[in-house]
């Protein structure tokens, strides 16, 4: 009687397995879905996680390295949107400025503020801008355009000495009276009567985040 009983359950229990057969692969096909689910949403949220980790390490290492400006009176801003690396207008964050301020980072003239909205303002790198007053020494020139990575000075007389690797800064005439670096001067064409020199900007135009603004 009982090996009636086992037989007749061992049968009952492999009826119904038969029977809800696709009900179990279903259930069990579930359980794996939602744990690879949850395995991809972890993968996902820690490659978040690291990537934001990341930025942060950047933001401080560059905040660290403008460590040198902190100490001067200059308002700190940051880049909030640019169309690509190789247009020269971009946004910043604030409005608290005026037009025609100057923009730095370490390495030295980055732009110019040209127009103040609400919350945001509208600059311009160094590359963009028609006409920039330099000074070098005692001299005073005007860059005139930017070709080929440098920023030309056309219009110093033979007269002016200029050496290669002199410091070049923005000139204090004007609305703007600080000494800014824009860069040095990597060649120098002598004509009959004047000279034109090639300056080197040590600032990295594609790689632009937090700045100071030079008022």
């Amino acid at each position: 009687m009982i090996n009636f009983l086992k037989s007749n359950i061992i049968f009952l229990i492999l009826l119904l397995l038969f029977i809800y057969k696709g009900v179990f692969v279903n259930v069990v096909a579930n359980i794996n879905t939602l744990l690879t689910k949850n395995n991809n949403n972890q993968s996902t949220e820690i490659n978040i996680l690291k990537e934001e980790n990341t930025k942060l390490k950047n933001d401080i290492e560059e905040l660290t390295n403008l460590k040198e400006l902190q100490e001067s009176d200059y308002k700190l801003t940051r880049l909030s949107y640019r169309k690509s690396y190789t247009d020269n207008e971009f946004l910043i964050t604030g409005s608290d400025y005026k037009t025609n301020d100057l923009l730095i980072n370490n390495e030295g003239l980055v732009g110019i503020i040209k127009e103040i909205k609400n919350d945001y303002s509208i600059a311009t790198t160094i590359k963009g801008v028609k006409s920039l007053s330099i000074k070098i020494g005692s001299s005073y020139g005007t860059i005139s355009k930017y070709d080929g990575n440098y920023f030309i000075v056309e219009d110093l007389s033979n007269y002016d000495e200029v050496h290669i690797n002199d410091t070049v800064y923005t000139s204090p005439i004007g609305k703007n009276s600080n000494f800014i670096v824009v860069g040095n001067i990597s060649k120098i064409e002598e004509h009959e009567i004047s000279k034109t020199i090639y300056i080197k900007s040590n600032v990295d135009f594609n790689n632009l985040n937090f700045l100071y603004v030079v008022g």
